[in-house]
């Protein structure tokens, strides 16, 4: 690896490290506006029928991630020509895909909307319309996915953080201007804003990778090898999502049976808790990934490994920096979020954060995978012991009688996954090293942020629970957490590299 291509992925962590602090930041208050504007029912029916979207967004999360797989494994085997085909023949298979969601769509879906949901009659109408438009920008999400891969495959980070943004700042322009020129029926409004916003994020991706990526100029020239190729990895992978999507609302569904509805309540409180703190730590392994995927295209093992490696450490310790004030001081940051906690939604996100640094790691091992595109007994394993928890966590909770058991269990089996992961992607690729990887990857990263810890708890007991404590405890975890990586995190080169970097900002100060 050059100096250059370690300074791009700095660069581009730190892209994408920022695209999720503003976007997590306006969705949140956009969430909140949305429903104070449109108001429950219609906010309601919005999501219930709208929902197809982000059932879909499922569907696109696993085909981005095989399109962007390819594109990369091509561009590092060096052929200008298989990239060009490769697009087109994800274009193509994307294009099946919207014409397919369109078809079941207005039949299965639109029957279901007209007879099973419980939406009042002077409603169904409107109802309707919203239904029809949020297809339409299903279809365009579907066919906007190559060009996305495309900016993610090139490294244009930049790009892709400026569209994340720009499209959260577009819908928060579509709820203000209900809110201050509402209309008649702002449902029906706010469902064609939707759209508008859909298309223009399309469209915008689309020129720009046309412009600046030789290979977007679509051509028909199906392939057949590179499209047998691409629909088994997306069988397979789309396999191995569906199990965990399964383990994720299985859970919610447990919960259930057990408590009703307030433990759905702490379940889903945790997971939005869970899932926007690994949101802003997988901007370090999103950086990695492409550079992680050519090297091995172009048998650069070693240098693949050292990023595999590097990338399992820098996101744990970042996640370290982000869980340890939360799960130290987590009673009081929900407060301030909430103004009724629900009974366990504490003790549901300290353990679902400790399980969450493990998902991470799993996915960096997940890269390595993809990256020799071999990702059956990936998916079958892996998505067999998520399945195999559910049945656990019933027997635990029904055992015990203990709701905090659910997400304990969760724990043990995460560990399970990881190992299993490390040892298949052993199989696939001899020369990665699993003691290697536990070392620099998990343990060395495990005693810094559990160092921290120990010291945040002894700070804890000398004040009482407020603001300033709170303060004092987050900058108190970042400055030793930083001080440990640059001591012990990080190697003589990339502390050469920090110190270079250091000194060069002091003398442009000077």
């Amino acid at each position: 690896m050059t100096a250059a291509e370690n300074h791009r992925i700095a660069k581009n962590a730190i892209y994408l490290y920022g695209r999720m602090l503003l976007t997590v930041g306006i969705s949140l208050y956009t969430a909140r506006v949305v429903l104070e504007t449109l108001g429950v029912d219609n906010y309601a029916i919005y999501n219930l029928v709208g929902g197809i979207v982000a059932v879909l967004g499922f569907i696109n999360g696993t085909m981005a991630g095989a399109t962007q797989r390819f594109l990369n494994y091509e561009m590092g085997c060096g052929s200008e020509d298989r990239v060009r085909r490769t697009f087109s023949n994800a274009l193509l298979i994307h294009l099946a895909i919207a014409l397919i969601v369109l078809i079941l769509a207005e039949t299965v879906g639109l029957w279901f909307v007209n007879t099973r949901l419980v939406i009042a009659p002077e409603r169904m109408w409107a109802a309707n319309v919203t239904y029809q438009l949020s297809i339409l920008a299903a279809m365009a999400s579907i066919i906007q996915i190559p060009y996305v891969a495309s900016v993610m495959a090139h490294e244009h980070m930049r790009i892709f953080a400026s569209m994340s943004v720009l499209n959260v700042v577009l819908k928060l322009l579509v709820i203000l201007s209900l809110v201050f020129f509402p209309t008649m029926d702002s449902l029906i409004i706010y469902a064609v804003l939707m759209l508008g916003v859909s298309l223009l994020i399309a469209a915008l991706y689309r020129r720009y990778c046309v412009k600046h990526f030789n290979e977007c100029h679509f051509s028909i020239r199906p392939d057949r090898d590179i499209f047998t190729s691409m629909l088994k990895f997306s069988g397979w992978d789309i396999y191995g999502n569906l199990c965990y999507t399964g383990r994720v609302q299985g859970t919610i569904v447990i919960l259930n049976l057990f408590g009703g509805l307030p433990l759905n309540a702490a379940g889903n409180l945790t997971l939005t808790v869970s899932g926007t703190v690994t949101s802003f730590a997988s901007a370090v392994t999103a950086a990695f990934r492409p550079q992680i995927i050519q090297q091995y295209a172009r048998r650069n093992y070693n240098e693949m490994l050292t990023l595999l490696n590097n990338c399992a450490r820098y996101s744990f310790l970042l996640m370290g920096l982000l869980v340890v004030p939360m799960f130290i001081e987590m009673d009081f940051m929900l407060g301030l979020w909430l103004k009724e906690v629900p009974e366990f939604t504490s003790e549901f996100c300290r353990i679902s954060l400790l399980a969450a640094c493990g998902e991470l790691l799993v996915v960096t091992v997940c890269i390595g995978i993809h990256a020799t595109g071999k990702v059956k007994n990936l998916s079958f394993i892996s998505g067999t012991l998520y399945l195999i928890e559910l049945p656990a966590m019933y027997f635990m909770l029904k055992t015990t009688g203990n709701p905090p058991v659910v997400y304990l269990v969760h724990c043990v089996f995460i560990t399970m996954v990881l190992l299993a992961d490390t040892v298949i992607l052993k199989t696939q690729l001899p020369c990665f090293s699993i003691r290697r990887f536990w070392h620099r990857g998990v343990f060395v990263p495990f005693l810094i942020v559990g160092s921290v810890t120990v010291a945040a708890l002894w700070l804890q007991s000398l004040g009482e629970q407020g603001f300033m404590r709170a303060i004092l405890i987050a900058m108190f975890t970042t400055s030793m957490t930083v001080s440990l990586t640059y001591g012990f995190g990080i190697n003589a080169a990339t502390r050469t590299m920090v110190n270079d970097k250091i000194n060069s900002i002091l003398r442009k100060d000077k």
